[in-house]
């Protein structure tokens, strides 16, 4: 099953989308980002692996690799998702 993932904190106008898309290929996540009218990010990820979806969201929130990011994220919320993977931004 799919995830939704909502991101919150600075996430939009700042390269958050790009960003969620690196660390999704590096993980081997297929997935979209979208920017929702409330201001936060809206990810639909093709995995139901719990192992790299904590993978990836760790990673989110850390930056180990150091990529562009000039947001910063300070709330995500996971649920199961199980409409078609779409959005404004696919990975």
């Amino acid at each position: 099953m799919s995830k939704k993932v909502i991101l919150k904190g600075r996430v939009q106008g700042v390269g958050c989308r790009g960003y969620c898309a690196v660390y999704a290929r590096r993980l081997g996540i297929r997935g979209s980002a979208t920017n929702m009218s409330d201001g936060s990010v809206r990810l639909v990820l093709d995995s139901d692996d719990e192992k790299i979806l904590q993978r990836y969201i760790s990673a989110l929130l850390t930056n180990p690799e150091g990529h562009h990011f000039f947001g910063r994220i300070t709330d995500v919320d996971v649920s199961d998702y199980s409409g078609k993977v779409s959005g404004d931004y696919l990975f």
